[in-house]
């Protein structure tokens, strides 16, 4: 399965099907997330609100113009994502505070199946990637089941304001990597955004030491919601009304020298009957 973006005009990108015949979207209605009871021991309570903070930045806007109920359920014991063993579903929010590679011995037979992360909870990612979100849909784009996974392996995550931290620092007194910013950025990929070209979006894919601002939605990220999810409507697909193919986004990526950043958003995607492909 081919993985394509669609950039659209109002400078948002969708995630789409195969050769773009369909855009990733959850049916009109409710979601409800759920966090794992396990936090992030650093941060304790101000973590779990962090992460309650990021998908109400989104809810904030269905409730202006969309068709979607964004809420959180009770704190989940689980550790895995993706579908349940029994087909079940559940949009599950978690931080790894370990890699795979410091816990999976060389002849783990989950190393050959992509199951260590759930098996071990453990990092099973690509490196220096800051957090990551799993989608499985339907073959019509149709979502049905997300969780996303911070890399608390490899970065140090933070949930105050300001100041920025030294880039050597791990304090919880100045923001290392924003526990919001990069919670509401991975909940953008939940709702069917991809990586935006655009440094000012909540969407961008790389996040700074000390940067904030991707808790707020850029104006792109707003109008998604309205043109995917419109009040009252179903939720939109991206078939061009002529039939023809949907037009290719690309990620332009770029930081200011010597300011450490981190790549966000990484996306795994599942089609529903099929094997899992990342990009």
């Amino acid at each position: 399965m081919v993985l394509v973006l669609v950039l659209a005009s109002t400078d948002y990108v969708r995630t789409t099907t195969s050769n773009a015949s369909h855009c990733l979207r959850w049916p009109a209605g409710p979601v409800v997330f759920s966090q794992s009871a396990k936090g992030y021991a650093p941060l304790a309570d101000a973590g779990f609100e962090a992460v309650t903070r990021a998908w109400e930045t989104w809810e904030a806007q269905m409730r202006v113009c969309g068709n979607l109920t964004l809420s959180e359920g009770p704190h989940s014991p689980s550790r895995s994502i993706g579908l349940l063993t029994d087909g079940g579903t559940e949009n599950l929010i978690l931080f790894r505070t370990v890699l795979c590679s410091a816990v999976v011995d060389a002849g783990d037979p989950c190393l050959r199946t992509a199951s260590c992360g759930n098996l071990h909870d453990c990092w099973d990612h690509t490196s220096g990637v800051l957090a990551l979100t799993t989608v499985t849909f339907q073959a019509n784009g149709v979502i049905v089941d997300t969780g996303v996974e911070l890399n608390a392996a490899q970065a140090f995550f933070t949930a105050v304001d300001s100041p920025p931290c030294n880039p050597t620092a791990e304090s919880l007194d100045c923001v290392v990597y924003d526990t919001q910013a990069t919670a509401t950025h991975e909940f953008g990929h939940v709702l069917g955004l991809d990586e935006s070209p655009d440094p000012t979006s909540t969407m961008y894919a790389y996040e700074a030491i000390g940067e904030t601002s991707l808790r707020v939605l850029d104006p792109g990220s707003k109008q998604f919601v309205c043109d995917v999810y419109p009040r009252g409507q179903a939720s939109q697909d991206c078939l061009l009304p002529d039939g023809g193919p949907a037009g290719l986004g690309g990620c332009n990526t770029a930081a200011t020298e010597g300011a450490p950043v981190a790549l966000l958003g990484l996306l795994v995607v599942l089609w529903l009957g099929m094997r899992r492909r990342r990009w």
